[in-house]
């Protein structure tokens, strides 16, 4: 019996699914060991900053100690610094007239070691950016959330420059995993960023793309207080109408590390030139 048309279009529709099913099956799959990782590599620490304005330089620490981050890595803390000059008078209003701060909470962290690497994305590509101190790497909560194709590092990081941004600036070295550890190349509205601005860090992969964590940093010391904004304002600079290779995807590839405050949507703007 030769089959209606009808009949054509639900067999086509009825593979459709079938083929769909093992997708999403395998797509549920990762997404389940990427939780898995996640959670265990989750510890409970106490976290305490300490800030410090001392002959014109200000000394921000933040150490990590807990039983089990010295059980699992061997470490009595997970310590970071960083040190900025900066002017007495600015050093009065980031100190609130205090020459030292301390803080501490009570918080969980996600901890690892250099040869136990986070698990990528779906689509391949790293998801988190991570801090280092001996041996052990944290993951800062910063996502990953733009990707380029198609053009060199300093090709991207020129249509930055253009618009009056800067290299070589202060910041934190983060890092990512892509085969091994590596180090971000940073970019930001100003050097020191003593008002807050638009910070991105970039990182070549192996694939010849790069990727990059844009956010608004706050006043020092200095955490993300903008993901998305960010993002859309630094894909704004490859929009030129003179920019005509530069072709902006938004919210293109599905990375999954969605952020509620500061808000990130989980998905990164794609960049191509062609």
């Amino acid at each position: 019996m030769k089959p209606t048309k009808f009949g054509v279009i639900l067999l086509a529709l009825l593979l459709a699914a079938m083929a769909m099913v093992p997708m999403v099956s395998a797509a549920n799959s990762y997404d389940e060991q990427l939780n898995k990782w996640q959670d265990d590599h989750t510890i409970p620490v106490t976290k305490t900053m300490t800030e410090k304005y001392s002959d014109g330089i200000l000394t921000v620490e933040t150490s990590f100690t807990g039983k089990e981050l010295t059980k699992r890595f061997g470490i009595d803390a997970f310590t970071l610094k960083n040190q900025m000059k900066i002017s007495a008078e600015d050093a009065e209003k980031l100190m609130v007239n205090d020459t030292v701060k301390t803080s501490t909470s009570e918080v969980s962290g996600v901890f690892t070691a250099a040869n136990d690497p986070p698990l990528a994305a779906l689509s391949g590509y790293p998801i988190w950016l991570y801090a280092y101190s001996g041996g052990v790497y944290y993951q800062t909560g910063d996502p990953i959330n733009m990707i380029w194709g198609g053009a060199y590092l300093s090709t991207i990081k020129n249509e930055m420059l253009e618009k009056g941004w800067y290299d070589n600036i202060l910041e934190d070295t983060l890092y990512i995993y892509d085969g091994s550890w590596k180090a971000d190349d940073g970019v930001a509205v100003t050097i020191a960023r003593l008002n807050g601005g638009d910070h991105i860090r970039l990182f070549q992969l192996n694939t010849g793309e790069v990727v990059g964590a844009a956010h608004k940093d706050s006043l020092p010391p200095h955490h993300a207080v903008e993901f998305e904004w960010a993002e859309d304002r630094i894909s704004a600079f490859y929009l030129d109408a003179d920019d005509t290779m530069w072709h902006v995807y938004p919210d293109n590839t599905d990375l999954g590390n969605y952020v509620a405050s500061p808000y990130n949507d989980g998905y990164a703007t794609y960049i191509g030139y062609w």
